[in-house]
């Protein structure tokens, strides 16, 4: 990454100032950054959340309740920021004039956000700290995300920079590993699968984005508006006095 900033810089340096190609550079500058950025996430993501019963092991060993709340806050921050910002960054990936500029796995990174999606929207439907079910399906989604991700960066966003070291003979054949994936799954080299790629997707996070929205509408609301089925409440009749108090007291 540090090599392709050099490199654009020195472009940038070496050319007469032409604002259309530092506005072209600056966005593969920031693509590439973002595009790492979210590899890192999506491995932060998966170990934290593999790691959350060695978070609830040392939780125990804490006497203090002050320094145990601090530590199961670090777990929560570390594990919803890094889902959250799988899908706030990731959400990049959905703009189609970008596949022509820079190399997307499609659709395995694509896939990879709405499994990540997928993810946050339990974290918001549900308490899944508190039910082990749905902590399973958060570890079995984030695990599922960041293999998605990670396989479709290293095979195919970065296989221009394999095949640049290998023959041309080798690097243009489909019998090549990394030639496969370059020309099959290589948003610049197949913009079809990436197109379809896009709506399929595009369609999958409008869905997960709708179920979010849905269920935080429904936190906001009044909750009388939703007990359809309640009883209704019946008050106990008033005890009556004993009407021969007041008399008894007169003749007292």
């Amino acid at each position: 990454m540090y090599l392709a900033a050099f490199s654009i810089l020195l472009q940038i340096g070496t050319q007469p100032f032409n604002s259309t190609a530092a506005v072209g550079a600056a966005a593969t500058y920031t693509e590439n950054t973002i595009a790492v950025l979210l590899t890192l996430l999506a491995i932060l993501a998966v170990s934290i959340q593999v790691a959350r019963g060695y978070f609830l092991r040392i939780l125990r060993k804490f006497t203090l309740r002050l320094a145990a709340d601090i530590w199961w806050l670090l777990f929560v921050i570390l594990r919803d920021a890094s889902i959250f910002l799988m899908v706030f960054l990731g959400f990049e990936l959905f703009y189609p004039g970008i596949y022509g500029d820079f190399a997307i796995a499609v659709p395995f990174e694509l896939l990879a956000i709405n499994v990540f999606a997928a993810a946050l929207v339990i974290l918001l439907v549900v308490d899944t700290d508190e039910n082990p079910k749905y902590n399973t399906w958060i570890t079995i989604l984030v695990g599922l995300g960041a293999l998605l991700y990670i396989f479709g960066t290293i095979t195919v966003t970065e296989s221009p920079t394999v095949l640049s070291v290998l023959p041309a003979t080798v690097s243009n054949s489909n019998s090549n590993f990394w030639g496969f994936m370059n020309n099959t799954f290589n948003s610049q080299n197949n913009p079809t699968l990436a197109m379809y790629s896009f709506y399929v997707c595009f369609l999958i996070l409008a869905i997960e984005g709708g179920i979010a929205f849905y269920y935080g509408l429904k936190g906001n609301l009044p909750k009388a508006q939703f007990r359809t089925k309640a009883k209704p409440v019946v008050k106990a009749p008033p005890v009556p006095q004993n009407p021969a108090a007041p008399s008894q007291q007169n003749n007292l």
